[in-house]
């Protein structure tokens, strides 16, 4: 019986949230469920889907999910764990960072699913997040960062270069070792090195086991 009512009253908030939603700026991201689901079933978890490349539009609607998260909580009288649930190849270091960012103060975890990827500025949500599970057949992998496609541009190799510092700033702020870093600025930009769970673990990137 209890688990019936908590199936319901999870239908009928996510039928609220995604009514007010559609009526906003974002309807196009927020009039499903598409992008994120409420799960009470036992503790209550809201998960957002994170997919493709990361963006402005990614870092807004991290911040859109986490004020829906605060409303649901605030409707239950009752904590609601953040979640993200994530396949990327990659795309602006700096989004990255933010949303990495936003996963660390809310205390995320962060789900790479089975034959999911995540993929060069992907790794920087993987720093964020305080748990961290990676799927059997999951991709993770680093590179250089690039501002666009390789070319003979030196003056672009120099602002990549510039950019290591920030990147270590980043690294030191989730307590992750920088060597992280200094492997990525390392790998060609149009290269990726695949990381094993070994690897995430040396790098003090901490995968749970499922």
């Amino acid at each position: 019986m209890q688990r019936f009512l908590a199936a319901t009253l999870t239908a009928v908030l996510l039928q609220i949230l995604f009514s007010h939603a559609a009526t906003g700026s974002h309807a196009s991201i927020t009039s499903t469920s598409r992008w994120w689901t409420l799960d009470c079933r036992e503790e209550c978890a809201f998960t957002v889907r994170i997919r493709g490349a990361l963006d402005a539009s990614r870092l807004e609607l991290v911040r859109h999910a986490l004020e829906r998260r605060d409303r649901v909580a605030r409707s239950l009288g009752r904590e609601v764990a953040f979640r993200a649930d994530v396949d990327s190849q990659g795309g602006s270091v700096f989004a990255a960072m933010e949303i990495g960012r936003l996963l660390r103060r809310e205390r995320a975890s962060i789900r790479i699913g089975e034959s999911a990827s995540c993929i060069s500025a992907c790794v920087f949500l993987l720093m964020g997040a305080v748990e961290r599970e990676v799927g059997d057949g999951a991709r993770v992998g680093i590179h250089r960062p690039s501002l666009g496609p390789p070319d003979r541009d030196s003056r672009r190799e120099d602002v990549v270069d510039a950019m290591a510092g920030s990147l270590v700033l980043y690294a030191e702020e989730m307590h992750v070792p920088r060597a992280i870093v200094d492997e990525m600025m390392a790998i060609p930009s149009d290269c990726v090195e695949l990381l094993r769970s070994s690897d995430l673990a040396a790098y003090g990137i901490l995968p749970v086991a499922r």
